[in-house]
């Protein structure tokens, strides 16, 4: 088990996220909602601290509000207002205090809380996060980033299976969470690293060790090393389930696709119902573009052992066209459709497919569709661009 400082770091701050809180949280009607007649200097000072934070002046908005707090020390929310700027300025320790003393006040607000445990987590006070952001969740189960920084708070404090789980939950609920996706795969990483650790303590030249090491150096797109990984496990246990499907694997991702015909198939001749050896020896008869009949007939029995298959789907539609059966390749790339909602090139065949068919209303339908997705992947392109070199690392 790493130090908790370690652990941390492997998360980026969502810093656009941050600014977007404060400014929904300086506000007249949040300041000024625990006085009915609130005093004039209050609203000055109030007026001031928002002009100030409108032109960035952080530290001039800090003054007033630590001005409006020696004028009434009890409104909780002008606590709560100076703690986001703190928080704005990266300031934790700052930060934390001022929603200590806003929650002092009124325990029932829940965004200080979500950033009194942020602050924490930010610190490597891991322990005490923990502790606002179980509160948090409770006061509020909606709030995504309460849950987000509980489920790393967690992992950070040695109880991975339980941060792992309130991660889990979150993606269940909202799939689209980059955060919480992101989280939970640097989360699987250290424990696939703790675990393979293990492994070779006590097996250093087990098959075992080298299948694990060969699926991290697959995960990390470094083929060849994890060849050399994959080989050196069936030199050990020649035999295994899986061996010659992982040889293949890598060949078919590496387009060498004689290479990876030979390796599945073989795997076939121990594993006949492993329907992606199936289907990959199909896929890559299509790329060699020599025999479309045979390549047929592999793709057609994957989707007899796996009809869910989208990929096996898209191929299958592909190698109908070719033959000029149209209907059932539209048929085929409707499945893809409804399996993978995500998969942009089926839309672009489903077009051609139709205007092979002089369906050119429907054809002009999937080209639109076309577009937006690709315009959808450049937004989110350039969403990951701007996130990476604008949000500061911890």
């Amino acid at each position: 088990m790493q130090n908790a400082t370690v652990h941390s770091k492997i998360y980026p701050r969502p810093l656009s996220m941050i600014l977007l809180t404060i400014l929904l949280f300086i506000c007249p009607t949040v300041l000024l909602s625990q006085t009915a007649k609130p005093d004039d200097a209050v609203e000055e000072l109030y007026a001031e601290a928002q002009a100030a934070q409108r032109s960035g002046d952080l530290n001039k908005a800090i003054e007033k509000y630590l001005a409006i707090l020696k004028i009434s020390p009890r409104l909780a929310p002008a606590y709560n207002n100076l703690g986001l700027l703190y928080f704005g300025q990266s300031n934790y320790q700052l930060a934390a205090k001022a929603f200590e003393d806003g929650l002092r006040i009124d325990g029932r607000m829940t965004p200080s809380l979500v950033l009194l445990g942020i602050s924490y987590f930010q610190m490597n006070q891991h322990a005490k996060a923990r502790d606002a952001l179980e509160k948090a969740v409770r006061l509020n189960p909606a709030d995504e980033q309460a849950q987000l920084y509980l489920g790393r708070s967690l992992f950070s404090l040695g109880h991975q299976a339980d941060g792992a789980a309130v991660l889990q939950k979150l993606i269940q609920k909202s799939p689209k969470n980059t955060e919480a996706l992101y989280t939970l795969g640097q989360m699987y990483m250290k424990l696939a690293a703790g675990t393979l650790k293990q492994l070779e303590v006590q097996a250093p030249d087990s098959y075992l060790t080298h299948l694990i090491s060969g699926q991290a150096l697959e995960g990390m797109q470094n083929y060849d090393e994890a060849l050399a990984q994959y080989k050196k496990a069936i030199s050990k246990q020649p035999d295994f389930r899986g061996a010659h499907y992982n040889l293949g694997n890598i060949y078919w991702l590496e387009g060498k696709w004689a290479e990876a015909i030979a390796e599945l198939k073989q795997e076939l001749s121990s594993d006949p119902y492993n329907c992606l050896a199936l289907w990959k020896i199909g896929n890559s008869l299509i790329n060699t573009k020599e025999d479309a009949d045979t390549a047929l007939k592999y793709v057609e029995s994957s989707l007899q052992l796996c009809p869910n298959l989208a990929q096996a789907h898209l191929d299958y539609g592909r190698l109908l066209a070719d033959k000029g059966e149209y209907q059932k390749a539209v048929a085929s790339y409707r499945r893809v459709v409804e399996l993978d909602p995500e998969e942009a090139s089926v839309h672009f065949l489903l077009a051609n497919a139709y205007r092979k068919m002089g369906l050119t209303a429907e054809a002009d339908a999937e080209a639109k569709i076309v577009h937006e997705m690709n315009q959808k992947a450049q937004r989110a392109r350039e969403s990951r661009i701007e996130n990476s070199t604008a949000r500061p690392q911890p």
